[in-house]
């Protein structure tokens, strides 16, 4: 199934953190600001044109993820003190095979393992 792409809006992503709060709070969830300032700093660095679905994990941390229409998949799990947990799946061209690769890295890491496994294009144009 193809997964539409949406362009990014910094107001979205500002409105969908503000509903996080509010989904938070009734689960007793804070938001960790390490985290927030952490995504923040990761989308402002880059040319992002592609909105991410945005979560809140239990733990108070900000989650992104962008699906590609190939079964290419980038989550990113904002651990503050710019550190990040990663997962990304991404189709091989010669097989149906899909590579998955998984960790801890800084956000900058993180930004050159979208570049090494070619897949800038689920985040940008």
């Amino acid at each position: 199934m193809a997964t539409a792409t949406v362009p990014v809006t910094w107001e979205a992503y500002q409105n969908r953190i503000e509903a996080l709060r509010g989904y938070g709070e009734d689960d007793e969830i804070k938001v960790n600001e390490d985290s927030e300032r952490d995504f923040w700093a990761f989308v402002h660095s880059e040319l992002l044109s592609e909105q991410a679905a945005l979560f809140l994990t239990d733990n108070g941390n900000l989650r992104a993820v962008w699906k590609g229409e190939d079964s290419s998949h980038i989550g990113i799990q904002f651990l503050g003190q710019q550190k990040a947990e990663y997962v990304i799946f991404k189709r091989r061209e010669v097989s149906e095979d899909v590579y998955r690769v998984a960790g801890v890295d800084t956000l900058s890491g993180v930004r050159k393992l979208i570049q090494d496994f070619d897949l800038t294009s689920l985040v940008s144009l």
